[in-house]
């Protein structure tokens, strides 16, 4: 060779060596900003800020139609917890994919100061940090408590929606406290009286001892026992017996006779004031008029005759004690019997327990029994099925009390409540609800609005005693009262308001119109009111929902919200609802920002250490920390838990949250991080043109994309998030980077160039689509991203975030659809699952072929166009595709013939090899057969089950 050849050669290899070098500095130059890997805590800060300030979550007032949502109030009883998050996480998406559309959006916070929950964790906190008692303080200096209180856990639960990336408009924020709010309230209260829906009675009420006040329904926790049960109750060193019925002997006046009677309550037996049977009981119908002396007071208790007795409960003779018993107080009032308070406010014995009196109610029971026993009237102690009514506030016992208290009749409201869903001008999503939602209104009670606390909405009502009358004036101030006073007994009176204060829920039932300005029928309210859509728990549907709409129907004539989306209660991985009691609560920044155990433990220990966590749940939340977390939460970010919630479906009565999937959403959300950084890689900073001409895999790749923004449209249309996510993650984990990328890169090594350009344009769309689809799900990883790209990539538009974006339809890709290509696809797809299944256990290094055999043309033809992808996305060079006419078995093939037109052969060459290939697969195979028929029995079983239950009732 002479020595001008070899300096030509010299020199040409390093020019090429220069190109090399070139285009991988062109490259790196590229991807100088993008991370290695996804790191969402670099991000979000940044890109929140960037939102608020660019006033990117205000309504357009310049619009004449809005879509109108208020964020469920968080109590200001502390943070936030994963069931938060999801309310949340749901709302933001449906309100940032509505923006995107073009629509005005306007979605408010706020907080609630939710009366009875924070006036409880407060008492908890001080009597734990402090050791003092509220009432060792006077009411001003318990009330600034509450109020710092209030302003800590409110900036904090602030903080915590700002990390969720919650689009709230903040300008619009409410406190159920603010003077706003407190007139709202009011003006409520007081034409509520005008219109005579409100009265004042004594009533029996569900009354919490240890919080002194009467609370909601909502609020009681009714505790299954099946026998005797020791419980841990505030105010007592010991546990308390519950679970047992006592048989007490009652002596017949003038005879030696006597009549036993059953009760699982003996505290009370000093409040008895009769015995009571059931007219039709043989046993104790010859008793009926005749008295039984009392056990521990000088007086006779007379025998009665009442329908409502049970003849199976107990001995079938019951006694009354009409002052602690719901149905003993409709018993007392049907035959005029004296009420007998036993039990004060405070859970000790009255001075009507005679002897007993200062006790605590449980010790007493216990001190009433032994000198039952010592007067021999004390029968039997046996176990028994009960429900224990328990203050899910304090965990004390409730009491049933008569208290004068504040009602609202209902009834009326709940006709127009029912009425607008029957006549649908109401939705509720989904529909199963309907069927509780009029059984709940039609057998609605007078609601009790009387709560004796500190910390709430004073009644605006004013008494006036004269004359040994008592008179209520409900009025917005004390002058207006003394002023009505005066003019109705003279100059010489005095008003005084009433003590208690107004139930939460009452408040809470105005926010669609309170938060918008009512009673002010001013601009606001008329251009937001009613709301769009109410998202909410399925668990308070009745305690809130349905009391915003009969307060809302009632108020302004006019529905609060049109559309309720009711969701389900999250529980654990395991299916148990998340709670403090059951030590599995999880917090949405540790999921966001990642936890050790010891953290994790810490965070409980500094709970207990400020009251809000017992003993016993400080110690289960230890146990399921250390077995659910035994490495602690690994960092996920804001966008992999707002997608894993947003992929749960809402609408189940339960959904169980895994952190587990939330990990995996993170590896998703690094997925499409190195899919962008691919695309940069295979496509430079030229505008990519629409090609002539496509490739099959492009033109597949396409269609599918559009076919995923059809389905994710259609899905948040009808608030299906889970349908949404499920299209997402299918099209962009598994057909554009599992499939169509790994398919792409045999093109992009060819020399092809309408092949190369091709592949890049279907690249560049479905990735700048994909972009713009996922931001209402991934806000700031799809913002980072596709900012990034728009400055490298000119098919990408130029914004500084998404929200300025529009939202992909299907109309922009509509001609890219071709059903007929993608069932041919999923031939070749198939395919690929089938080789892949059948590498599962295969050394990759071995050296072996593949052979696609298929009878049919197409299939054929098919399979040899995409030749390429198969090769990619299996990792296998060695493929054949091949007609199944005159085809060979070569030996030791490993088949897979599972679809009648085309079958799979693994050719493997070392004999060695193949024989524990194949008894790998045969002991696969058996397995998969071996679970097959045990569901094929259990199947069976559930139908003989289903058909002996059937005939038994035909029986």
């Amino acid at each position: 060779m002479s020595i001008m050849n070899k300096r030509h050669i010299f020199l040409l290899t390093n020019h090429i060596k220069w190109i090399h070098l070139s285009r991988r500095t062109f490259l790196e130059s590229r991807l100088t900003d993008f991370p290695v890997s996804y790191k969402p805590n670099e991000i979000e800060e940044k890109w929140y800020r960037l939102w608020e300030e660019k006033g990117y979550f205000k309504v357009k007032s310049d619009r004449d139609v809005h879509y109108t949502m208020i964020l469920p109030p968080p109590n200001v009883t502390g943070t936030l917890h994963l069931g938060h998050a999801l309310t949340t996480t749901v709302q933001d998406i449906i309100a940032r994919w509505l923006r995107m559309k073009g629509d005005s959006v306007l979605w408010i916070p706020g907080l609630d100061h939710a009366g009875i929950a924070t006036q409880a964790v407060v008492e908890k906190y001080l009597f734990k940090t402090k050791g003092i008692k509220r009432h060792d303080m006077s009411k001003d200096e318990f009330l600034s408590f509450i109020w710092k209180w209030n302003d800590d856990k409110g900036s904090a639960i602030n903080h915590q929606l700002r990390k969720l990336g919650a689009s709230l408009d903040w300008s619009q924020h409410f406190f159920t406290m603010s003077k706003t709010h407190k007139e709202a309230v009011s003006k409520a209260f007081i034409t509520l009286h005008e219109r005579d829906l409100l009265y004042r009675e004594k009533d029996m009420i569900n009354w919490s001892p240890s919080l002194r006040s009467g609370i909601s329904d909502i609020e009681v926790d009714h505790i299954r026992v099946m026998g005797k049960t020791d419980l841990e109750i505030p105010g007592y060193k010991k546990k308390v017996t519950f679970g047992q019925i006592v048989d007490i002997a009652y002596e017949l006046k003038d005879s030696d006779e006597t009549i036993i009677v059953s009760t699982t309550r003996p505290e009370t037996i000093c409040g008895d004031v009769a015995i009571a049977v059931n007219p039709n009981h043989s046993s104790y119908s010859r008793y009926i008029g005749r008295f039984v002396k009392h056990p521990f007071k000088d007086s006779f208790l007379p025998i009665i005759a009442d329908d409502s007795v049970s003849m199976e409960f107990g001995t079938g003779a019951m006694k009354v004690t009409p002052a602690h018993d719901i149905e003993d107080y409709r018993i007392a009032n049907r035959h005029n019997l004296e009420i007998v308070s036993v039990i004060g406010d405070d859970g000790k014995m009255t001075e009507h327990a005679g002897n007993f009196q200062g006790l605590a109610r449980y010790v007493a029971r216990n001190r009433i029994i032994a000198e039952l026993s010592e007067k021999g009237l004390l029968k039997s102690i046996r176990d028994h099925e009960m429900i224990v009514p328990m203050c899910s506030r304090t965990g004390d016992i409730i009491e049933y009390m008569l208290k004068e208290q504040w009602f609202l009749k209902c009834k009326s409201m709940a006709q127009l409540a029912m009425k607008a869903v029957h006549d649908k001008s109401l939705r509720l999503d989904p529909p199963l609800y309907e069927e509780a939602w009029f059984s709940w209104l039609e057998g609605v009670k007078d609601w009790c609005l009387s709560r004796q606390l500190i910390w709430g909405h004073r009644i605006p009502a004013y008494q006036c005693e004269y004359e040994n009358k008592s008179t209520w004036f409900v009025v917005s101030s004390e002058e207006e009262a003394l002023k009505l006073a005066r003019e109705k007994y003279g100059h010489e009176v005095k008003v005084e308001q009433d003590n208690d204060v107004l139930d939460t829920w009452f408040s809470s039932a105005l926010l669609p119109c309170s938060v918008m300005g009512w009673p002010n029928q001013n601009e606001n309210f008329q251009k937001f009111y009613p709301l769009s859509l109410l998202v909410t728990g399925q668990d308070i549907l009745f305690f809130w929902a349905a009391r915003m709409t009969m307060l809302g129907l009632e108020l302004t004539n006019n529905l609060p919200f049109k559309e309720l989306l009711l969701h389900g209660i999250l529980c654990d991985a395991h299916g148990k609802k998340m709670s403090k009691s059951a030590g599995n609560v999880i917090s949405p920044e540790n999921v966001i920002n990642g936890i050790n155990l010891s953290n994790l433990n810490k965070q409980a220990q500094e709970s207990h250490d400020s009251g809000i966590l017992s003993q016993k749940e400080l110690k289960r939340t230890f146990s399921v920390n250390s077995k659910t977390y035994p490495k602690g939460i690994q960092e996920c970010g804001a966008d992999a838990l707002r997608f894993t919630l947003s992929s749960l479906n809402v609408k189940n009565l339960t959904n169980s949250f895994n952190v587990e999937q939330c990990v995996a959403n993170t590896f998703f959300c690094n997925k499409i991080l190195q899919a962008c950084k691919f695309t940069l890689r295979m496509t430079s900073e030229d505008y990519i043109p629409i090609p002539t001409e496509l490739s099959t895999l492009d033109s597949w790749i396409l269609s599918r994309l559009a076919h995923m923004v059809k389905s994710v449209n259609d899905a948040l249309s009808e608030k299906s998030l889970n349908k949404a996510t499920a299209a997402i993650k299918q099209f962009l984990y598994y057909e554009f980077c599992d499939y169509y990328i790994e398919g792409t890169k045999l093109g992009f090594q060819s020399n092809k160039n309408n092949l190369i350009l091709a592949h890049q344009f279907a690249l560049i769309t479905s990735l700048e689509v994909s972009l713009r689809i996922l931001a209402p799900f991934t806000p700031f990883l799809a913002d980072e991203l596709y900012m990034k790209m728009s400055q490298k990539c000119p098919n990408f538009s130029c914004f500084q975030s998404l929200m300025e974006a529009s939202y992909p339809a299907f109309e922009e890709l509509q001609e890219y659809e071709n059903l007929d290509l993608e069932a041919q696809m999923n031939v070749v797809i198939d395919s690929i699952n089938r080789i892949r299944s059948l590498l599962t256990d295969v050394n990759k290094k071995l050296h072996f072929e593949v052979h696609i055999v298929t009878e049919s043309s197409k299939e054929y033809d098919m399979h040899s166009k995409n030749i390429n992808v198969v090769k990619a996305v299996s990792k296998i060079d060695n493929v054949k595709v091949l007609p199944s006419t005159n085809y060979v078995k070569r030996k030791n093939n490993l088949c897979d013939n599972t679809t009648p037109t085309c079958s799979i052969y693994l050719i493997v060459e070392d004999d060695a090899v193949f024989e524990e290939l194949h008894c790998k697969l045969e002991k696969r195979r058996q397995n998969i057969e071996k679970r097959k028929q045990n569901m094929e029995k259990n199947l069976l079983m559930k139908r003989d089950s289903k058909s002996t239950h059937v005939n038994e009732q035909s029986i």
